[in-house]
């Protein structure tokens, strides 16, 4: 019996400090409290103060989990994709408030990103392009992201801003597609039908009535609460004689749901304007609905001064 308890304190010490004492439950509640701050090193998760495109070591919920988002494109205002200089990614929970859980900042468009959040409903939030600073700044509630508003002077046609809105279910994975707030305006085939071989000298187009800003996560329902001032005028590459042309041309704006003029909600229209033996004539055409990431193509078949058809599709 002796040897067996010199076995036994051999064995003890290799598991449990040794304390003055020598008691074996003291030694176990000795050893239980070294252990205990060890759980809330071993879990790396995305909270609001996230360092842009990287990881905080931070304590997480047992019932945290790890989601997987992906990004598509869907651009419709350009014959070729537009590249993605910049994105935001903001997560919000579904539930509640919704307020905002996770944010990141990326200088590229990622193929995919693994998050760690709370395991409950999210809504993910992304933005491209945006000109301003974002991640610092970040609405603290969904709501909040839903009344991001831009102009139309802050962006730009060659790296336009693009968003998209995901919801995903608890610990799933999802996709958001990414699409332009812009909307295309495109001169199609233009023909001059006057005879005695008068010219449409000096041509160009322009937009009257455009909408000057828009909400950046709104998919429909766009009413202009501001219409730009100075619209830019775009030239035709050349003068239109006897041969209709096509010239391509194309205007950007931001969407416009009015499709016809009515008190404080006009509808963007297509000027074209230029000049006939030296006097200059303007061309007008009312647009339809100019819905988000769309081309709009007019063709414009002009008659005289004052008189000419016109084909939108």
């Amino acid at each position: 019996m002796k040897t067996n308890r010199n076995q036994t304190g051999r064995l003890t010490s290799l598991f449990f400090f040794r304390h003055p004492s020598g008691s074996p439950l003291l030694q176990l509640i000795l050893l239980f409290s070294l252990l205990i701050p060890l759980p809330a090193c071993l879990f790396c998760s995305c909270n609001k103060n996230d360092v842009e495109g990287g990881l905080d070591l931070v304590e997480i919920p047992v019932d945290s989990c790890s989601i997987c988002l992906r990004f598509n494109i869907s651009d419709h205002i350009a014959d070729t994709t537009h590249s993605i200089v910049k994105l935001d990614l903001l997560l919000y929970s579904a539930d509640g408030i919704k307020p905002l859980v996770c944010k990141r900042c990326y200088d590229y468009l990622p193929d995919s990103v693994k998050i760690y959040c709370p395991r409950t409903e999210m809504i993910a939030v992304a933005l491209a392009n945006y000109p301003f600073e974002l991640f610092r700044a970040a609405p603290e509630r969904y709501d909040g992201a839903e009344q991001l508003n831009c102009s139309f002077e802050d962006d730009s046609p060659s790296q336009p801003i693009m968003s998209g809105v995901a919801v995903l279910g608890a610990g799933a994975s999802g996709t958001v597609t990414l699409k332009p707030l812009m909307a295309r305006i495109m001169l199609g085939i233009i023909s001059n039908n006057m005879k005695k071989y008068v010219r449409l000298e000096d041509p160009r187009i322009y937009l009257e009535s455009a909408n000057a800003g828009a909400e950046i996560l709104r998919e429909g329902g766009f009413r202009p609460a501001e219409l730009l001032q100075a619209p830019q005028k775009e030239p035709l590459p050349y003068d239109i004689g006897v041969f209709p042309q096509s010239p391509g041309t194309q205007l950007y704006c931001y969407p416009n749901d009015s499709p016809e003029a009515t008190i404080g909600t006009p509808a963007t229209v297509l000027v074209l304007e230029c000049e006939i033996k030296g006097a200059t004539e303007q061309f007008r055409v009312s647009l339809p609905s100019i819905r988000r990431n769309t081309t709009t193509r007019v063709d414009i078949s002009v008659d005289g001064p004052g008189k000419f058809e016109s084909k939108i599709y």
